[in-house]
């Protein structure tokens, strides 16, 4: 009687050449189960919003239903004004977001190194954040003109605290054996700062830029009430003075997706910064 070898099939292993598909498959999976009560809360909200509004007799102008909302979405003309609007707000909330990030992690990385300008600057800084920005706009209309300018800096100020805070409590968080390990290797600043403080911060950083990317798309619409000829707050303003409020709806839609999508371009970056911290950290 003769037996024959197993072969790779017969046993569950894969063949030379193949790749086991259980693992995508899994996570996969695992994907689309993490969607689905948002998928079914946002078909819930759809619904909703398309029948409740007939079914309680309100008036288009007041709370139109989703099917009068999609015709401003889904015509050419309005969806090119949409659109090109949306561009201009977009690029004033990454241009002020991108300055804001920059400022907030240095100067959260300088006050959280040193206490004594901590003590010093801190307080103003928190001054300056419970500054109303729709007050303050004005003044930078006044300074800067009517460009881009005024904008930007209104994204500025509501980007740069959420981003300075949290830097600032990752830096002051960081294990003081760890900083005294590294002093007694005698490791210089520039080498404490790449090697523990960054790393150590990124999680911090990333969640005051989540807060920061929010906020940056507020304060373009802000800076755009005040003083602008472009921009999806010009749009706002122009439908809400003709009670368009089905326009209206539609412009905030399309905010929504550009601050989703800025989230979730955020969040891949920091899966990958993160990862990216680890292994370097895991490597000294």
């Amino acid at each position: 009687m003769t037996t024959s070898a197993p072969t790779a099939g017969s046993t569950g292993l894969p063949r030379s050449g193949e790749l086991p598909t259980s693992k995508p498959r899994r996570s996969w999976a695992r994907a689309v189960r993490r969607w689905i009560p948002s998928l079914v809360l946002l078909a819930l909200i759809l619904v909703a919003w398309q029948f409740v509004p007939g079914l309680t007799k309100t008036e288009e102008f007041i709370f139109p239903p989703l099917s009068a909302v999609l015709d401003r979405l889904t015509t050419p003309e309005t969806l090119q004004l949409y659109f090109s609007n949306a561009w201009v707000t977009t690029y004033e909330a990454l241009i002020g977001l991108g300055i804001g990030l920059v400022l907030g992690v240095l100067t959260g990385f300088l006050l959280g190194t040193f206490p004594a300008a901590r003590r010093a600057v801190y307080p103003f800084l928190v001054a300056l954040q419970a500054l109303p920005k729709v007050a303050v706009a004005p003044l930078f209309v006044v300074w800067f003109g009517f460009d881009l300018t005024p904008k930007v800096l209104v994204v500025v100020l509501l980007a740069f605290f959420p981003v300075l805070v949290n830097t600032m409590s990752g830096v002051m968080s960081i294990d003081q054996d760890k900083v005294d390990l590294f002093r007694s290797n005698v490791a210089s600043r520039w080498q404490m700062w790449r090697h523990l403080l960054f790393p150590w911060s990124l999680p911090g950083i990333f969640a005051g830029l989540e807060v920061a990317a929010v906020l940056a798309l507020l304060g373009a619409i802000v800076g755009e009430f005040v003083s602008a000829r472009e921009g999806l707050g010009v749009v706002l303003q122009q439908q809400q003075n003709t009670y368009d409020t089905a326009g209206v709806f539609a412009v905030l839609i399309i905010l929504s997706v550009i601050g989703l999508l800025m989230n979730l371009a955020i969040r891949l970056v920091r899966r990958t910064a993160l990862s990216w911290s680890t292994s370097e950290g895991a490597e000294l």
